[in-house]
C-alpha cells in the first residue's frame, strides 16, 4: 500500500473521521468461504500487513495494524499447535477485518500529514532507522500519538505537530546522509584528537578537520546533490585515515609530523609508479595476448587458403568448380548426374564425389550443407522434393564413406530458388540443375 500525497480538507476529513469512529471497537468480520486453507490465508496475510509497514501502516494506524498483528499472531499459534481450521480462519478474519481498518484509517492519517509522510520516507530511505534507532524510534513514537489522535477524530493535534514531525524526519534523513558519507572521517578524526593529534600533527589535523567541513557544507547545502557531495566525502576520508596514520608514526618517537608526511609522499610515489608499472605491464600482456590470437588466427587462414587451393586442383573444369563464398568453401559438382526426376546416384558419379570427400577431410570438425538445386520445370512442389532426395543422396555417401572425424553434414532442397542461368534456355536449365556442397571451417 502507498500513501498518496494530496491536499484534503480538514471538514472532509472530520466527516470521514466521524463515519469510523462511529463504527464497533471491533471492525465488522468477513468469514472465509469453506474449504479456505488456514496456512495458505495466513501467508497471504501476512505478506499484505509486512508490505503495508514498508509503506508505513504501522505508524500511521498504529492501534488497529497492532491489533491486526496480534490477531494474526494469534492465528500462526493456534496454526502450529494444529488447532481447529475453523477456529484459526477465525482469527485470520479478525486479523484481516484490523486490518482492513488500518488500511483506511491510515490513508486519512497520510493524507492529513503528507509532508510528514515523505520526509519519513526519506529518512528511512538513508538506514536512519537503524543508524539512529532510538532517535527514530522517539520520532515513531510521536507520529504514532498523533495518528491515534486522528482515528479518534481529533485532528487538532495534527494541525499543530505535522510541521515539528516534518522537522524531525528531516533532521533525521541529514543525519542518516551525514552517516552514510563522513561518519568514518568524523571517528577518525575523534580518534587521533584522542591521540594528542592538534600537538604530533596539528598541520594534517587542520587538513582532516577542512576537508570534513567542506563535505558537510555540501551536504547541508544540497543533501541529495549525491555527484557534488561524494568527491568531498571521499576527499573527506582519505585525509582523515591519513591524519590518524601519521599521528600513530609520531607517536611512536621515530617521527616528527614532517618526516611522516615525507615518508608518506614517498610511500605515495612508489605506489603510483608502482600502480603505473602494473598498468604497462597489463596492456602489454593484453596487447601480447592480442598479437598472438591474431598470428593465430593469420596462421589458420593461410592454412586453409593452401588447402583452398589444393582443392582447386583436384577437379578439372568438367567435374566441378571450387570457389570461396565469404568464409565458406563452395564445391559446385557439374559432373554430377541424375536421371530426370531421380535421386539415385549413378556408379560415374562415385570418383567425383570420392574426390570431395578427400577435400572434406582436410577441414575435420567442419560443417558441410548440401545443397541441392534444380530448374523450373516441373513446378515448386515436385522440384523441392527432387532437389532434397538428390541433396540427401550426396549426403548419406559422405556419412558413409566420411574421411573426416567430426564433420557434421545436412542436407537442403533448393529447388530452384537460386538460379545460376536464366530458366527460359536449355542450357540455363542445365547450369541450375546441381549439387553445391558448402563446406565451413570449424577455426574459421
Amino acid at each position: 500500500m502507498k500513501f498518496q500525497s494530496r491536499t484534503t480538507q480538514v471538514s472532509m476529513l472530520g466527516a470521514i473521521l466521524a463515519i469510523m469512529a462511529s463504527c464497533s471497537t471491533t471492525p465488522p468480520v468477513e468469514n472465509f468461504a469453506a474449504g479456505a486453507n488456514p496456512a495458505e490465508e495466513i501467508q497471504k496475510l501476512e505478506s499484505e500487513m509486512t508490505a503495508a509497514a514498508d509503506s508505513q501502516l504501522d505508524v500511521f494506524s498504529p492501534e488497529n495494524y497492532k491489533d491486526a498483528r496480534e490477531a494474526l499472531k494469534d492465528a500462526q499459534e493456534d496454526l502450529k499447535d494444529k488447532d481447529d481450521a475453523e477456529d484459526i480462519l477465525e482469527e485470520v478474519a479478525k486479523s484481516r477485518a484490523y486490518f482492513k481498518r488500518a488500511v483506511e484509517f491510515g490513508k486519512v492519517a497520510a493524507d492529513t500529514m503528507p509532508d510528514v509522510a515523505a520526509a519519513r520516507a526519506l529518512a528511512l530511505k538513508t538506514g536512519a532507522k537503524e543508524s539512529i534507532s532510538k532517535d527514530f524510534r522517539d520520532v515513531d513514537e510521536e507520529l504514532k500519538g498523533v495518528a491515534d489522535n486522528i482515528e479518534k477524530n481529533d485532528l487538532d493535534k495534527a494541525t499543530k505537530k505535522r510541521q515539528e514531525l516534518q522537522g524531525k524526519y528531516l533532521d533525521l534523513e541529514l543525519r542518516g546522509i551525514k552517516r552514510n558519507y563522513i561518519s568514518a572521517t568524523e571517528g577518525n578524526i575523534r580518534d587521533a584528537e584522542r591521540n594528542n593529534a592538534d600537538d604530533r600533527a596539528p598541520r594534517t589535523l587542520a587538513k582532516a578537520k577542512k576537508s570534513y567541513q567542506d563535505a558537510e557544507a555540501s551536504i547541508n547545502a544540497n543533501r541529495h546533490d549525491d555527484a557534488a557531495i561524494k568527491p568531498l566525502a571521499d576527499k573527506a576520508t582519505a585525509d582523515a585515515a591519513l591524519l590518524r596514520k601519521i599521528t600513530d608514526q609520531v607517536a611512536t618517537g621515530n617521527f616528527t609530523e614532517e618526516s611522516a608526511l615525507q615518508l608518506h609522499a614517498a610511500n605515495l610515489s612508489t605506489a603510483e609508479k608502482s600502480a603505473a608499472l602494473a598498468s604497462t605491464e597489463a596492456q602489454l600482456s593484453k596487447t601480447t595476448a592480442a598479437a598472438a590470437t591474431a598470428q593465430s588466427s593469420l596462421d589458420a587462414q593461410k592454412a586453409i587458403d593452401a588447402k583452398y587451393e589444393q582443392a582447386r586442383g583436384m577437379f578439372s573444369n568438367n567435374e566441378a568448380e571450387v570457389y570461396r563464398q565469404g568464409k565458406n568453401i563452395v564445391i559446385r559438382l557439374r559432373a554430377l548426374e541424375f536421371d530426370t526426376a531421380k535421386a539415385q546416384l549413378k556408379g560415374a558419379s562415385f570418383p567425383l564425389l570420392s574426390k570431395v570427400n578427400d577435400v572434406i577431410a582436410e577441414f575435420p570438425q567442419s560443417t558441410v550443407t548440401i545443397e541441392g538445386h534444380t530448374d523450373s520445370k516441373g513446378g515448386k512442389e515436385i522440384n523441392a522434393k527432387v532437389s532434397q532426395a538428390r541433396a540427401d543422396a550426396v549426403k548419406a555417401y559422405f556419412e558413409s564413406n566420411s574421411k573426416a572425424q567430426g564433420a557434421k553434414y545436412s542436407a537442403v532442397g533448393m529447388d530452384f530458388q537460386k538460379p545460376l542461368a536464366s530458366n527460359k534456355t536449355e542450357t540455363g536449365r542445365a547450369q541450375n540443375r546441381r549439387v553445391d556442397v558448402v563446406i565451413v571451417p570449424d577455426n574459421m
